[in-house]
């Protein structure tokens, strides 16, 4: 297993960052394997704790920006496994719940495993209680 240069994953998180605030989703999906495993270790009903390739996370991209904006990521503190290709990334978003209005305020920390420059496996930690999408839709 090869490791991962801090210059390798600052470039990967830029650009994850650029391609999902601007909604750019076909070139966001460029940085991960087609059978990419995206987890959501947190997440609570009707929210999934788990996506399956490509087609999967597009499909679940595409439904969350139709409910929620993000509008900045914080630089991220980064730390690179040292004898894999994992890293782990700290940082906050800042944006809208688009069916309330709300702000959204959300802390994540992300483990991030990287084959051939594509990310192959993705741990999505955060805060359920930040943002309760069926609690905000049934209020409208």
């Amino acid at each position: 297993m090869s490791t991962l240069s801090y210059d390798q994953v600052e470039q990967l998180i830029q650009l994850f960052s650029y391609r999902y605030i601007r909604k750019e989703y076909a070139t966001f999906l460029d940085l991960f394997a087609d059978d990419i495993v995206f987890e959501f270790p947190y997440a609570q009903e009707p929210n999934p704790k788990r996506l399956d390739g490509k087609a999967a996370l597009q499909q679940y991209l595409e439904e969350l920006g139709e409910m929620l904006e993000i509008t900045s990521f914080t630089t991220p503190v980064i730390h690179i496994a040292a004898d894999a290709p994992v890293f782990f990334a700290q940082f906050k978003a800042s944006g809208k719940i688009l069916v309330t209005g709300r702000s959204y305020e959300q802390s994540y920390i992300s483990v991030v495993e990287v084959q051939d420059g594509r990310i192959i496996r993705y741990q999505d930690y955060w805060n359920p209680l930040a943002v309760n999408l069926k609690h905000d839709i049934n209020k409208n």
